[in-house]
């Protein structure tokens, strides 16, 4: 699943040219210039993806905090390992 569009995706909406968003102008590449502009939206997209995983890690770890520290102040610490225990 991609996170970007890419501008030789059509819309199945399109029935003429016309109605292209992006202009009726078409740009004919290489084959290996379409795999590098691939590969370069693949690693923009990677280093968007890996920057979210390590934030949504982050707040895990801050949330386990969080639970941590609450169930010290409320002395539930204890609770659980007899709950564990029984």
């Amino acid at each position: 699943m991609s996170y970007y569009r890419l501008p030789f995706h059509l819309e199945p909406q399109v029935s003429t040219y016309n109605q292209i968003p992006f202009g009726s102008e078409v740009y004919v590449i290489s084959d290996s210039e379409y795999k590098k502009y691939k590969q370069d939206e693949a690693k923009k997209e990677i280093e968007v993806l890996e920057s979210r995983a390590t934030s949504y890690e982050k707040t895990a770890l801050s949330i386990r905090q969080t639970i941590k520290e609450l169930k010290e102040e409320n002395n539930l610490l204890l609770s659980d390992a007899k709950e564990i225990t029984e």
